[in-house]
């Protein structure tokens, strides 16, 4: 009876885990500012990851929990910013079910004389831009958007289909699931006492 019990038990609670919901999308085609031609292969790919969680038909910032632009969660990455290195999301909207995407993502930082540094981000429907500085000198470089820029985006069932997502997200349970574990827990240590008091002792 126990391991059955134990068995329903995560088995109800791997079930009630609900797949965070995934997108992916691809931009294809910029300017390339540092040579005036259009860079027609050049392409940006990403992921996102959220829930509208107030049924608005949007997700914002506050509704992602992961944003991966060419290899780099702009969300996850916040964590690692500190007085000399800066990464992270300064906006996000997307409307469910259309292709209005709209983002600003980045990292900046610098050693502490401010000798050496750059950055690096993106602003949706503007460029991606890169910067760096030494003493002796200051690159740049950019890749505009266009009217020529192509744009795709689509719905994953979730992250464990998606080959980009699977090492960045992971399933969260909900507050229900949380529940259900904690009860299923509660009978199989209900069901081992009664087991250890119904347990005659063994005589020699």
């Amino acid at each position: 009876m126990f391991k059955p019990l134990v068995f329903a038990t995560l088995l109800a609670a791997s079930c009630a885990v609900h797949a965070v919901p995934v997108w992916t999308f691809s931009y294809t085609g910029f300017l390339d500012e540092n040579t005036g031609i259009f860079a027609s292969t050049y392409k940006l790919k990403g992921s996102f990851s959220g829930r509208d969680g107030n049924h608005d038909g949007f997700l914002d910032k506050d509704e992602i929990s992961t944003f991966i632009l060419n290899g780099v969660d702009y969300i996850g990455c916040a964590g690692t910013s500190n007085e000399f290195y800066r990464c992270g999301t300064d906006s996000f909207s997307f409307q469910i079910g259309s292709k209005k995407l709209d983002f600003s993502v980045g990292e900046n930082g610098g050693d502490p004389e401010g000798y050496f540094g750059g950055g690096h981000y993106f602003v949706a429907g503007d460029g991606e831009y890169d910067y760096r500085y030494t003493p002796d000198s200051y690159l740049t470089s950019a890749y505009r958007w266009t009217d020529q820029t192509r744009f795709n985006i689509g719905k994953s069932k979730g992250a464990g289909n998606n080959p980009m997502m699977a090492s960045a997200v992971l399933a969260v349970p909900e507050p229900g699931t949380w529940a259900m574990l904690a009860t299923g827990l509660l009978l199989v240590a209900g069901a081992a006492r009664r087991r250890a008091g119904t347990a005659q002792p063994v005589r020699n």
